[in-house]
């Protein structure tokens, strides 16, 4: 996260060079509110005459949600009634110091993640869940005066954790969140977008797996303790939610927010934490009404919005208006008529099947699947090297500024992937393929018309390592997709729940082979659920030894922890297996020395894809496990077809099958 004052002073170097350049050039000051720029109504491509950018924010400003006002914190903690909840990251054992402590010191009533307090989790304020109001209920039940919530390691729990104080916080509790330090930020951006101006934190230093039991204690006595005492008892000041907030000023649609020369409106965009890293085309207000031509929408019309309800868009939850939309699309390159495309991604962004999984430290990278006439009027490619065509690698592209600017993802802030990002991707399905073998489309699958425009936004953890199938044996390939299935896991070694969403994409030739065997994606799925089947121990062994948030292995013995799933006991944060004893799989035969073992289920059938794609000059497939997709159709003005044939297209009913 940049500092105010580094912000500041970069924004006033370009501000004072920016004066400099108009007054060289011989602008008046009132120039700045002309227009400079040529008109784009006749061409899409136009640019300034000269090398000077009157350009737009991209960034939506103000959130739907109102922030509201704390309550004060507490006098002393003598004699407090304190709940200490959550349970993520070791927990019990930070939890458990500081529970002792606060009795010893002060006297304190502790309440102990116990199952009367409970625990809220994602708080949203817009949508409050029935568990967080349960946990909100049982804080005034019990007479609660402060909660503690933790422990805050990864993208995903902390804003769960954090969730719990943020709850805390409207219930008017004051609350405190405990975290490794490289959450902090994220603790805090959680909490202001969603109408918490401050959330107090006890920064836990280095991160908690690293750690010894041992060592864990001693800092929870040594360094949280204090902390979390000063943030439950010291008032909340202005320069506090000042420095949290920062400085970012509300813009309207008529606001220029920058002009300058090309270079510096990259350098304008690359301060104020607008652009991805990578080069932008400068958004100027007459390219931004070009490109609205081509929506259904007028400038200021909110995007994010469902039967007149504006829907947040984690993790910012701001108002995203069609211009908005507009001057990502022109930054990211995209030509006008993709804007159709890039409102329904926005709208995909609203939607917890999709954006669920985005912040965590698993690296989930987004992609785009561009369904229906759509998809062949505007060359989106399902051949060979598809992500890397230019009508894929631009879509991608607007992806990667939507999530940064419409959105608010900000790497190493609130998106928090150990390894980074890789740059988001879009690819299209050959449906002529699919109609070909008697199997349905994807976007039909999911209940659309054959010949509508659909936009899919899913992720994924994996990305280039395909399977090979040297077969036309309709039941061994059968076989080396359900090995692949149960090795391509949402996480590292599959230590979370095994069933968790997967796309498949399958080139012609592979699909073609399993057609032969299997009549429809559908009978596809409901196979593989027997088939795509894991070794309990395997999964055990992953859940027991690579789950570092729990360190499993010192509360509980290997077979106790591999019956306590086979009995089908929920592991945290984990939905329950689904174990039976079966034949042992066709690739482990000859190296298990059993006909039977405890297996459990993979797969599921409403969260599983598969997308005929990548060609046909290989025999491949290849899973790509990660979060769950959200589609949208695209909407189209009804001049369509008149717009793009100014930009060299055919009529979109020539793409219909």
């Amino acid at each position: 996260m940049k500092t105010n004052i580094t912000k500041r002073a970069i924004a006033l170097f370009l501000c004072l060079l920016s004066i400099t350049l108009m007054i060289t050039a011989n602008i008046s000051a009132s120039a700045v509110e002309t227009d400079d720029i040529a008109n784009v109504g006749t061409a899409s491509k136009a640019e300034p005459s000269k090398n000077e950018y009157e350009v737009v924010s991209p960034v939506p400003s103000g959130s739907s949600i109102t922030p509201i006002e704390q309550p004060h914190r507490l006098s002393s903690l003598q004699g407090k009634k304190i709940a200490l909840v959550g349970g993520s990251f070791s927990a019990s054992v930070t939890h458990a110091v500081i529970s002792e402590m606060l009795q010893q010191q002060y006297g304190c009533t502790t309440y102990y993640m116990t199952e009367e307090i409970g625990k809220s989790g994602t708080y949203n304020p817009n949508s409050v869940s029935a568990k967080s109001i349960e946990f909100q209920d049982n804080l005034k039940k019990y007479g609660i005066d402060a909660v503690i919530s933790g422990n805050c390691g990864c993208g995903i729990c902390t804003v769960k954790e954090t969730g719990n104080g943020l709850a805390a916080e409207y219930a008017g509790i004051p609350a405190v969140v405990v975290g490794a330090e490289a959450f902090v930020p994220q603790i805090q951006s959680t909490g202001y977008n969603r109408g918490v101006p401050v959330v107090r934190t006890a920064a836990y230093p280095g991160a908690f797996a690293n750690d010894t039991t041992e060592e864990q204690q001693r800092k929870a006595r040594d360094v949280l303790f204090p902390q979390i005492v000063t943030a439950l008892t010291t008032e909340i000041t202005q320069e506090e939610a000042d420095a949290i907030a920062g400085d970012i000023a509300g813009v309207q649609y008529d606001d220029i927010v920058f002009t300058g020369s090309y270079e510096r409106v990259q350098q304008y965009y690359e301060v104020y934490e607008m652009s991805d890293g990578l080069t932008v085309v400068p958004p100027t207000r007459d390219k931004v009404d070009y490109y609205l031509q081509y929506t259904t929408y007028n400038a200021t019309d909110i995007v994010n919005s469902r039967n007149g309800e504006v829907q947040d868009v984690p993790p910012a939850n701001k108002k995203i208006m069609a211009y908005q939309v507009a001057a990502n699309a022109i930054m990211a390159g995209c030509p006008p008529e993709y804007m159709p495309l890039c409102i329904a991604i926005t709208r995909c962004l609203a939607n917890g099947n999709f954006y669920k999984s985005l912040a965590s430290t698993h690296g989930w990278t987004p992609y785009i699947l561009v369904s229906g006439p759509i998809a062949r009027q505007l060359g989106f490619s399902y051949e060979d090297g598809m992500i890397n065509e230019k009508a894929n690698k631009l879509l991608g592209r607007f992806m990667s500024l939507a999530m940064l600017n419409l959105a608010g993802y900000k790497i190493k802030e609130n998106r928090m992937g150990t390894f980074g990002y890789m740059l988001p991707f879009a690819f299209a399905e050959d449906e002529q393929a699919c109609l070909e073998i008697g199997w349905n489309p994807y976007h039909v699958e999911k209940g659309y018309d054959l010949n509508t425009s659909v936009v899919t936004c899913g992720s994924t953890l994996t990305w280039g390592n395909p399977v090979d199938v040297g077969t036309t044996d309709a039941d061994k390939a059968l076989q080396l997709l359900s090995w692949d299935v149960t090795e391509k896991q949402q996480n590292g070694l599959g230590n979370t729940n095994p069933r968790e969403a997967r796309m498949i994409f399958l080139t012609k030739s592979v699909a073609t082979t399993l057609a032969n065997g299997i009549s429809s994606k559908t009978a596809l799925k409901e196979t593989l659920i027997n088939t795509a089947r894991r070794p309990l121990w395997m999964r055990t062994y992953a859940h027991y030894w690579a789950n570092t948030g729990s360190k499993i292995h010192l509360n509980t013995t290997f077979d106790q922890h591999y019956n306590d799933i086979k009995r089908g006991l929920s592991t945290e944060n984990v939905e329950r297996d689904i174990v039976k004893t079966t034949e042992v799989p066709q690739w482990l035969k000859g190296v298990v020395p059993f006909d039977t073992i405890d297996t459990t289920q993979t797969i599921e059938a409403n969260n599983t894809g598969f997308v005929i794609t990548g060609g046909d000059t290989s025999s491949q497939f290849q899973i790509m496990p990660g979060g769950d997709c959200a589609s949208f159709n695209v909407n189209l003005p009804r001049n369509w077809d008149t717009l793009v044939a100014n930009e060299g297209y055919s009529p979109i009913g020539n793409y219909n099958l």
